[in-house]
């Protein structure tokens, strides 16, 4: 088994959606004991990093982090440069039902600057009509959002409404098709902090080849 870490590096003064203000402020307090750290965080946005989005976010009285259902469900990667990703994109793929859906498009190279709030992919309100159509298990990608920057947000809301819980900021797609093609099978861990009422939260979002 084999674990490959699909999470960005979260820090002190990180951005946040939408990339004009950071999304993490740590701080740490004397306590008065030699050689004792403690930290506390002065800002935390839920929607920083690698983070997962519960159908709370965008549905009023779902299920918030806290009550999202634990799963390590089978994954199926697409590398696509297409901008928007249309729904065209699953065609090859067969039955996709009960599996996570990731989107690899490179965006990550962005990843810790502005850069990567401005321009980046998102998915078609086409593609998440077919994704919930197909009862997937979630939907992932490596830019900040499924949605693009305008908008009513439409492609979280049809997937939040059907409870297919979201996640943003991937990174290391990239390196799991290989060991698809290789006849592994590839599942995903990604558990969101448990507190209640809170609509999203970054994760350890996690690979697991067999």
């Amino acid at each position: 088994m084999q674990l490959i870490d699909l999470s960005l590096e979260l820090k002190d003064r990180s951005l946040s959606y939408p990339g004009t203000s950071s999304g993490v402020g740590l701080e740490q307090l004397d306590m008065g004991f030699p050689g004792c750290q403690v930290s506390r965080f002065s800002r935390f946005d839920p929607h920083c990093g690698t983070h997962f989005d519960a159908p709370l976010h965008f549905v009023p009285q779902a299920k918030d982090v806290s009550t999202a259902p634990l799963m390590l469900p089978e994954v199926v990667v697409i590398s696509t440069c297409d901008d928007p990703i249309p729904a065209d994109v699953l065609n090859s793929h067969g039955s996709l039902e009960g599996k996570a859906i990731l989107f690899s498009t490179g965006w990550e190279q962005h990843a810790g600057t502005s850069a990567f709030f401005e321009g980046f992919p998102s998915l078609t309100p086409a593609l998440a009509e077919q994704l919930v159509a197909q009862k997937v298990a979630l939907v992932g990608l490596d830019s900040p959002s499924v949605d693009a920057a305008s908008g009513d947000y439409p492609v979280h809301r049809m997937l939040l409404s059907a409870g297919i819980p979201i996640l943003e900021g991937l990174i290391n797609l990239h390196f799991l098709p290989s060991h698809m093609e290789a006849g592994s099978r590839v599942r995903l861990a990604a558990f969101p902090l448990r507190i209640r009422g809170l609509e999203g939260s970054p994760v350890r979002a996690v690979a697991i080849v067999e």
